[in-house]
């Protein structure tokens, strides 16, 4: 049995095997026959100012969503998220079955489990841009499909543990595999209390198409930590990892004070970038410094200031960043 199908028979034995565990067949029904649907709309829109040390200054849109929530009394749910600014547009086409807290089985185009920031909404990002280590190191990140890929997995809550294990095609959105492999990805999450998080993740996948000769492993790992304790608040990742003989990593550690509470939100951050350890020359770090002021539940204005420190190349690339988000 080749490794493709070994991976394909794991992951299809947990999915069927929660099923079954947790099916209605097995559970007390809590729902009448009739299941009610529910409908939810919901969208925001990001407009950014960039200012470049050596660069043209540029008014840009950055972000524009759409999406609708279709979801049943009997624990169906379909999520569909646009953005009319990108093409391909089709950002999320999730469907899922919440069987009971201990498993919900999604199946579509959705974020992979792996990374917290990554798994963070655009709209709820601390900074403007995500970190250089998250988007150069994470999978669905490093190949710009958004931090998504098409897949099946199965996520839930037990005590204090939360768990997602899913199987991707490992290409990307919008699009078919490129090969017969599978990719593996997994998150797992402690919480003592409520306001720390400890979390483990990691990605086994192939890239490179079927025709090519040569196909390579890709491995990631990732460690996070985050820890909230009155208006202060802490948290940060290590990604390693390789594909084929090149290793990397990267780490980033964030800070953010409430100035005012649900206000305005000071926040730092400090991004270290590896991403060929074979180099001794292309490593880098990002410094950001920023200021969050609270619109509405669902708006705010940002501004961020981007310190860019290269090993050897020395280049003008600072960049001073406004957004304004608009969402309902």
């Amino acid at each position: 049995m080749k490794i493709a199908s070994k991976k394909a028979f794991l992951i299809g034995t947990i999915v069927s095997g929660a099923i079954l565990l947790f099916s209605p067949i097995f559970l007390p029904a809590e729902t009448p026959p009739g299941a009610k649907t529910s409908l939810q709309w919901s969208g925001y829109g990001q407009v950014q100012y960039d200012s470049f040390q050596e660069r043209t200054d540029t008014f840009r849109w950055r972000r524009a969503r759409l999406s609708l929530k279709a979801k049943t009394s009997n624990g169906l749910q379909l999520k569909i998220q646009i953005d009319p600014t990108r093409a391909p547009s089709l950002i999320d086409l999730d469907l899922s079955l919440a069987l009971s807290s201990l498993a919900v089985v999604h199946v579509g185009q959705f974020k992979v489990p792996f990374s917290l920031e990554n798994l963070t909404s655009s709209s709820r990002l601390d900074t403007i841009n995500r970190a250089r280590t998250v988007e150069l190191l994470c999978p669905g990140q490093d190949n710009k499909a958004k931090g998504r890929d098409i897949g099946i997995s199965v996520s839930g809550e037990w005590l204090k543990v939360k768990y997602s294990l899913g199987l991707f095609n490992g290409a990307g959105i919008n699009c078919k595999d490129d090969n017969d492999q599978k990719d593996i990805a997994g998150r797992f999450v402690f919480e003592p209390t409520s306001s720390l998080a400890l979390g483990y993740s990691f990605y086994r996948g192939t890239i490179g198409s079927s025709e090519e000769v040569f196909q390579e492993k890709k491995r990631r790992n990732d460690l996070e930590a985050q820890l909230r304790t009155g208006r202060f608040f802490v948290r940060g990742e290590w990604i390693w990892g390789s594909t084929g003989e090149k290793k990397a990593e990267g780490a980033y550690i964030l800070g953010g004070y409430e100035l005012v509470s649900d206000k305005a939100l000071f926040i730092f951050r400090l991004d270290k970038v590896d991403p060929d350890k074979s180099s001794p020359i292309d490593d880098f770090k990002v410094t950001t410094f920023g200021l969050t002021w609270f619109l509405g539940k669902k708006s705010k204005l940002q501004i961020n200031y981007e310190i860019h420190q290269e090993k050897e190349i020395k280049v003008d690339n600072n960049v001073f960043l406004t957004q304004l988000q608009i969402g309902f």
